[in-house]
């Protein structure tokens, strides 16, 4: 692996806000189908024959679509939990390096020549 990487935690605050938004558009575009599909109940019939051999695969090809909805919606709030986990640690890791260069530094200041003043 090659090159430098450096943190960018506005860029990870931005990023985690952006995914967000995505599981939101997904738990609507579920919300949506499912409204969208209620029109559409009782085409099929409700006692016959055609209803009986149709509707156990429409009530499942219904299901998954919402099943893959709803996983995306999971998987974007996921995702921006851990960009979100992601950024915190970076701040953590450089608040505490900053604090021991500024403990080091400390202790250099009191040194003259070798000696401890």
């Amino acid at each position: 692996m090659s090159g430098t990487y450096e943190a960018n935690p506005a860029g990870l605050e931005t990023s985690s806000g952006n995914t967000g938004g995505l599981a939101a558009h997904a738990q609507k575009i579920a919300d949506d189908f499912i409204t969208d599909q209620s029109a559409y109940r009782g085409l099929n019939g409700h006692t016959d024959d055609f209803h009986d051999e149709t509707q156990p695969r429409y009530e499942a090809n219904n299901n998954a679509v919402l099943a893959a909805l709803n996983a995306f919606a999971d998987v974007f709030d996921g995702l921006g939990s851990a960009i979100s986990g992601n950024r915190t640690n970076i701040l953590s890791t450089q608040e505490g390096a900053n604090d021991l260069i500024q403990q080091q530094s400390s202790k250099l200041d009191g040194l003259e020549g070798g000696e401890r003043r």
